[in-house]
């Protein structure tokens, strides 16, 4: 669902847009429960500002059908965002607007803003996990090499990574993919939070671990120049 450069976008560019996912598994004794929480896409259209340079204004749809809502004026987040009080300041969670960092810098951004947002809901904080952090970054890959914005990339189970690892336990993924500016972490947390099945992935309460990966790929379908993320959790 859910949506590079320096600080701003040429008028001339083509519209941004960005697009989430989210997945959730759960293992109850030795049966495995695959619950998958909905692939929801999200797609980002922009139009071109007069004259200066800035982002181009962006419309926000979650489902079809649906009216769009419009992000004005270069701002990169929607009008009156209802979870705006989650999104950590610049001074907590530092760069959380950049892209141009090393992709390590905006992980570290990325569980600040996670576990910032978790506090805010009264839930515990998450504890990176080596292994979490490997499965998600091969599914990233995964989502670039085959060039598929999907859980099951390159038409793999969504889970195989980490039962491949020997993970067993409770399960999750959260998916955003962002073009430009729209790949940043901040921008990208708030897409989960604004969607109903990422938030609840997000603010679940039994997870007790995470792990992050962020990419970067010149196209991922019809998408070009993108920040692809990828938030497992684990119990």
């Amino acid at each position: 669902m859910e949506t590079p450069e320096p600080d701003w976008q040429l008028p001339e560019e083509p519209p941004r847009r960005s697009r989430l996912g989210s997945v959730g598994l759960l293992v109850v004794l030795s049966l495995i429960l695959v619950a998958l929480i909905g692939v929801k896409l999200e797609r980002l259209s922009g139009q071109e500002m007069s004259t200066q340079s800035r982002l181009s204004d962006i419309k926000f749809s979650i489902l079809p059908g649906l009216p769009a809502l419009t992000i004005h004026k270069g701002s990169l987040y929607p009008p009156n965002d209802p979870w705006k009080s989650y999104l950590a300041s610049e001074q907590t969670c530092p760069n959380a607007e950049r892209t141009d960092l090393p992709l390590n810098e905006q992980a570290n951004t990325m569980t600040c803003l996670v576990n910032y947002a978790r506090r805010q809901r009264g839930l515990s904080t998450l504890t990176p996990a080596s292994l979490l952090n490997e499965s998600s970054l091969k599914k990233a890959g995964k989502i670039v090499r085959c060039s598929e914005f999907a859980h099951d990339a390159c038409g793999e189970d969504p889970a195989a990574d980490v039962r491949a690892a020997n993970y067993y336990g409770s399960w999750g993924e959260n998916l955003y993919l962002g073009e430009g500016r729209l790949g940043a972490p901040r921008v990208a947390l708030d897409g989960w939070l604004n969607s109903t099945e990422h938030r609840e992935n997000l603010f679940n309460p039994y997870w007790h671990s995470e792990g992050i990966a962020v990419t970067t790929a010149a196209k991922v379908g019809e998408y070009s120049g993108v920040t692809v993320w990828v938030n497992q959790f684990g119990t």
